[in-house]
């Protein structure tokens, strides 16, 4: 959430990455996006909310799987599959 005092790392927007994520997913983050932008009526954006999400995972991943240490980048390509 915008302002919380936990801010994510900027991304540097010529090293974007693209995902396909569920549609009904997708438009469900877009509507917290405005429920957000209408509450606080604060800018608030999908990359913002992606980015939050990211984090946000990540720190439970690293919390409940990896001995509560950083998870550090890793430029492998994943083998190929839809979840």
């Amino acid at each position: 959430m915008p302002d919380n005092g936990h801010h994510a790392p900027a991304a540097d927007a010529s090293r974007l990455s693209k995902l396909n994520v569920p549609a009904e997913l997708h438009q469900r983050a877009r509507a917290a996006v405005r429920i957000v932008r209408r509450v606080t009526g604060r800018r608030y954006t999908i990359a913002q909310f992606v980015t939050e999400a990211f984090v946000a995972q990540l720190a439970v991943i690293a919390r409940d799987y990896n001995g509560g240490r950083e998870i550090y980048p890793d430029t492998e390509p994943l083998e190929r599959g839809r979840g």
